[in-house]
């Protein structure tokens, strides 16, 4: 095995994963868990067993996840931005008082 991957069961199967820069094989395996629950969560829910469509709809639900977190971040960003703009005017007024 090179050092720019790991290995690690999902479903019973020994997959080769690319290594996070950053990331410990620890850290990355409880990515890969994360992955496997979600995948045995919507297998459980919506009874299917084909483990390509699983995958797609895991990969899916991640992709959402994703998304709402980049907006919860932009908005958040807009916020923190305006505050600080608030902020410094009233800085700014202050010392000049």
């Amino acid at each position: 095995m090179q050092n720019n991957e790991f290995e690690a069961k999902v479903k019973g199967r020994l997959l080769k994963f690319p290594s996070v820069d950053g990331m410990s094989e620890l850290e990355m395996s409880t990515v890969v868990g994360q992955v496997e629950e979600k995948i045995d969560e919507i297998e459980e829910k919506l009874n299917i067993h084909d483990s390509s469509k699983l995958a797609i709809l895991a990969a899916y639900d991640f992709a959402v996840k994703l998304y709402h977190l980049k907006q919860r971040s932009e908005t958040n960003r807009e916020a923190d931005t305006k505050k600080i703009e608030e902020l410094v005017e009233k800085l700014a007024r202050t010392l000049e008082e």
